[in-house]
């Protein structure tokens, strides 16, 4: 099972630290150790660079996108998306701070929910600490002025 934890980060974050993202995933990581008194302040560094989500807006898109689909349904305030021809699932929960995307077998139902969420907006991460992969689900596009 892969287990995602996406988070909405501060445009400005954002966009200091597009192609750097092994620093903010380093502090991410260092949060969830909570190393004693750093805890407090891992925990703020963590609210000042992440923006709370709007849960209700979240929902609404992909119950939009996803609620005609015969293998889309809610269970314990998890949205799940099944691909059953691609052996393919995955299960979706939000919170203030952070969505958690859990996938099993082919990556289809999770790639469904992040492109869901790409289109949101620009500054999502997301965090898998078990294989240590992390990114931007739409990388911020820099311009090159000569």
């Amino acid at each position: 099972m892969r287990t995602y934890e996406v988070y909405l980060m501060e445009d400005e974050v954002a966009k200091a630290y597009f192609q750097r993202e092994k620093l903010v995933f380093q502090l991410f990581v260092d949060y969830k150790m909570k190393r004693g008194l750093e805890d407090q302040y891992l925990q703020k560094q963590v609210e000042y660079i992440t923006r709370p989500l709007a849960i209700s807006y979240i929902q609404r898109a992909i119950l939009q996108a996803f609620s005609q689909y015969p293998h889309f349904f809610i269970h314990n305030d998890h949205f799940v998306l099944e691909y059953p021809h691609k052996k393919s699932r995955a299960s979706l929960k939000i919170n203030s701070q952070c969505i958690t995307i859990e996938g099993d077998g082919n990556v289809d139902a999770e790639t469904a929910f992040f492109e869901v969420l790409r289109k949101l907006d620009a500054c999502y991460l997301a965090i898998n600490y078990g294989t240590e992969e992390y990114g931007w689900l739409r990388p911020v596009k820099t311009r090159k002025y000569v």
